[in-house]
């Protein structure tokens, strides 16, 4: 597999023209008129799924919080919760998904948080609650075609 091409467009600063209004050369496009559109790149390395997922929390006072899943992928979640675990945090987590036979528990590292809304990132999985994760987020992935939608932000 090669590089995505680049394309062309035209530029903005001089609308296309390749010069400014006093006739001299566009900075920006080189007096071109065009300057280069490069293809957007995915930054995730896997596809985030909306779910709806009881999930507990155990943050590093050992005490449990209850919340909600909203988001899964492969590598980690998006989580709500009710009140606010620090960015850094290791936590572990305690989920149900329909393709593993026990509740998972796993750890995992808090690397954002926004008003009450976590973004945890799996830290120590074993390839079968990874596999389990994976199948899970495939069948969602699945009905997302019918339907619901994947999260590529």
């Amino acid at each position: 597999m090669g590089s995505p091409t680049m394309g062309y467009t035209s530029c903005e600063s001089c609308r296309g023209k390749g010069k400014n209004d006093d006739e001299t050369p566009c900075p920006s496009c080189e007096g071109t008129g065009l300057v280069v559109v490069r293809p957007k790149t995915e930054r995730r390395r896997f596809p985030r799924y909306r779910t709806d997922l009881p999930i507990t929390v155990r943050n590093r006072l050992e005490r449990d919080l209850e919340g909600h899943c909203k988001v899964i992928s492969e590598g980690g979640l998006g989580v709500t919760l009710p009140e606010a675990v620090s960015a850094g945090s290791v936590v572990l987590l305690q989920f149900v998904v329909p393709t593993y036979p026990t509740p998972l528990r796993v750890w995992a590292v808090v690397r954002y948080l926004i008003a009450l809304q976590h973004g945890l990132e799996f830290m120590y999985i074993t390839e079968g609650e990874r596999l389990s994760i994976r199948r899970f987020c495939n069948e969602l992935g699945l009905q997302s075609i019918n339907g619901a939608q994947t999260d590529s932000r």
